[in-house]
């Protein structure tokens, strides 16, 4: 087995960028969603909301981002270097960060059509994950909940196969593919290194609506939701941890969240797969 691809989402929600290297952080890939768009209250705004985020193209350039999207002017956006303001994560924890600035705020009101604010991550701003959730015991980024999110591409194509239409690894937003022979093997792995960072399983992962939305086009499909639907529906995840068995049960499970490090390891496209320990798969599927 090895390491596919690589994906970071510097802006939670917006689009991917596919690199060959990548260095792990304390919060699990560097500049993986290191930034977040906002309401002006500070709630996090996600393609849940707004599927055009899909195709907001953020690029890394010195001291900041640049940000294309079809029909619209690019604009630089320097990175804040002062907490500023209090955001929420997805589980209403409150994170300090610095705010982006007017021009961006105006750039992002345009697409959306209502206000928002672009956020990020400053100095040593860190937040976990609350109470019996926190199954990582890592810091995390503004991902909903994982440092980092694992796939596999025979998962990928055991799925399509069963599906209406084809879809993309993409549409997962994974953050490390590890290209194997054997579908749902992943289910199985608790520890496991990739080249030489180790990495170890939290949770299957449970799946919202965003896969359905083309991550290139904004577009709203059926699937991936029938196929998981009809696959890979959780009945059981009684061996999962007590506070996220409500999360998986009822719900379509693709990936595995997972903790990673140490800090400062590099990653690169190739490096082989290892898996060190396993266990019995924590869901069950009716």
């Amino acid at each position: 087995m090895q390491l596919a691809s690589i994906h970071i989402h510097p802006i939670k929600s917006c689009h991917r960028l596919e690199v060959e290297t990548a260095r792990v952080s304390v919060r699990g890939i560097e500049h993986d969603r290191e930034w977040q768009v906002t309401t002006p209250e500070g709630e996090p705004i996600t393609q849940r909301q707004h599927p055009v985020m899909a195709t907001v193209q953020p690029t890394l350039i010195s001291g900041g981002l640049r940000l294309e999207a079809p029909g619209r002017q690019p604009i630089e956006v320097p990175h804040p270097t002062d907490a500023s303001a209090t955001v929420r994560t997805l589980f209403k924890v409150p994170v300090e960060v610095g705010d982006a600035g007017d021009d961006v705020a105006a750039w992002f009101c345009d697409l959306f059509g209502e206000p928002a604010r672009l956020t990020a991550f400053v100095g040593a701003t860190q937040w976990r994950l609350p109470g019996g959730f926190d199954v990582f015991d890592q810091d995390v980024s503004f991902a909903d909940a994982a440092p980092v999110l694992v796939a596999n591409t025979a998962s990928l194509a055991w799925l399509n196969e069963r599906a209406s239409e084809p879809f993309g690894m993409d549409r997962f937003r994974p953050n490390l593919v590890v290209d194997t022979d054997e579908a749902w093997v992943e289910d199985t792995w608790s520890r496991f290194r990739v080249g030489a960072a180790s990495v170890t399983t939290g949770s299957p992962w449970p799946r919202c609506p965003i896969p359905q939305i083309d991550q290139d086009t904004a577009e709203r499909h059926k699937e991936p939701a029938l196929a998981l639907k009809a696959h890979r529906w959780c009945t059981d995840a009684s061996a999962a941890p007590a506070r996220w068995r409500g999360a998986l049960e009822g719900s379509g499970l693709f990936g595995i969240g997972c903790a990673i490090g140490p800090t400062g390891t590099d990653l690169t496209v190739g490096d082989p797969v290892e898996v060190d320990e396993t266990t019995a798969p924590l869901a069950k599927f009716g």
